[in-house]
């Protein structure tokens, strides 16, 4: 019995030893299988992606990175390489969004629209906050439905109503309210003047912008050989600003510039720019659509970005922020930068202006300014181009600050040469039916 009982255990043994092996066999084979099948699925993919246009693969990696960045493992990978150092570094946590201050009988805007405020500033360390003036005031307009994206320059030495954050009031260029009260000030200033309800801001310095163009790759344009000395001669200053160098450019037309060269070319105010459409723009109004220009180059630029590729940029600009050299702060969170990835991705600059639209230029107290001929005209412009409003009435405090700057600076409300004729047709189409019914009544 005893015998028969060793017998049996050894053949158990035996079977069991088989059947491991033979699952082990399996799992190898079924594990062979899996990476041969991966490996002939890349190699499809492979071939089907290398037939594919510029444009099919642009589109695959741009649904990719919406994909991946909407997802939640997407948001948990780069959240946990990202968020902590982003809300550390570049978030502004002490900016308090119920402190922005609204025009009283602002209708709301449509929730369609997003508006940001970018602020472009030569300040260094401690001066990021405030008392520095903001060369770049840019309104960018978003339509989160449309994927639209619209910017408006505010001209630096427009005449405003400006009010530092104790409330006192004083008449300047736009450019002080950023020197008076920091992001809340000249975020403030630009709603009580175009009655606005922005409550997001970014700010960048001279440092910051040059890191992000390098980082992105630079950007391309045709430049004139005054433009080609102007830049050359703005990179010794910036130069110094920045503590970063670049070599001189020494050829003009079409030009391939970093990001010390392409700052200094946002900075030419004194010779004319002549745009991709045909426009020519001089002085600050060349200037801010100069800036523009770059804006859209980089726009284009992380619009075709991978996934990878933007976090890299992202991390290097972040590690560069530090306490003591801030380039670049704002008030979005991690989760609303996000979000507004998959509209970076897909937006389109639908287009690019110029604030105010109708103009003068006096010399006032021994100052230059900008003047808006009819703030409150100009204004209705602004919304007819943000927000497609062609019948927009302004609020009661624009009123206000347009008959004061009216009376101060001496400039009338000068209407565009389109509305202009279109108000003479109505006046025309007025006078003509009115006659008739006179005759009518005779």
């Amino acid at each position: 019995m005893a015998n028969n009982d060793k017998e049996k255990k050894k053949k158990t043994k035996k079977k069991m030893k088989l059947k491991t092996k033979r699952k082990i066999k399996i799992a190898i084979l079924i594990l062979e299988g899996l990476i041969l099948a991966l490996f002939a699925g890349m190699m499809i993919f492979y071939i089907w992606y290398s037939g594919q246009s510029a444009d099919a693969k642009s589109e695959f990696k741009k649904n990719m990175l919406t994909e991946f960045t909407q997802c939640s493992v997407g948001r948990s990978i780069i959240s946990c390489s990202t968020k902590g150092l982003y809300e550390d570094k570049v978030m502004d946590k002490d900016f308090n969004k119920d402190n922005v201050v609204k025009n009283e009988g602002l209708k709301e805007t449509d929730e369609k629209y997003l508006n940001i405020a970018l602020f472009g500033i030569d300040a260094r360390g401690t001066e990021f906050d405030n008392a520095t003036h903001s060369d770049t005031i840019i309104v960018v307009n978003v339509n989160m439905k449309t994927k639209e994206v619209k910017m408006v320059s505010v001209y630096r030495d427009t005449m405003l109503e400006i009010s530092d954050l104790n409330g006192n009031v004083m008449y300047g260029k736009a450019n002080l309210g950023f020197f008076r009260g920091g992001a809340e000030g000249a975020i403030n200033m630009l709603n009580t003047n175009l009655d606005l309800d922005i409550t997001d801001y970014a700010v960048v310095n001279f440092s910051g912008l040059i890191k992000i163009i390098d980082a992105l790759g630079g950007i391309d344009t045709t430049i004139t050989e005054k433009e080609r000395e102007y830049i050359n001669g703005y990179m010794t200053e910036t130069r110094k600003i920045t503590g970063m160098d670049a070599p001189d450019l020494t050829t003009s037309g079409q030009v391939h510039l970093n990001g010390l060269q392409a700052t200094a070319y946002c900075r030419i105010r004194y010779t004319t720019y002549y745009a991709p459409d045909g426009k020519e723009y001089s002085y600050d109004l060349g200037r801010t659509a100069r800036q523009r220009f770059v804006l859209e180059q980089l726009f284009s630029k992380a619009k075709q970005a991978g996934a990878s590729e933007i976090v890299n940029i992202a991390n290097s600009i972040i590690n560069y922020n530090t306490e003591n050299e801030r380039i670049v702060k704002t008030s979005l969170t991690f989760d609303e930068i996000m979000d507004l990835i998959p509209i970076v991705i897909e937006m389109n600059i639908s287009g690019n202006t110029g604030f105010p639209f109708t103009l003068s230029a006096p010399t006032i107290d021994g100052q230059s300014y900008v003047v808006a001929n009819g703030l409150e005209y100009n204004v209705g412009k602004l919304h007819e181009y943000l927000f497609e409003d062609e019948k927009y009435e302004a609020t009661d405090t624009v009123k206000e600050i347009s008959e004061y700057i009216k009376n101060y600076s001496g400039c009338d409300t000068q209407m565009l040469p389109e509305d202009l004729e279109k108000e003479t047709e109505e006046d025309s189409t007025g006078q003509s039916n009115s006659e008739q019914n006179t005759e009518m009544s005779n």
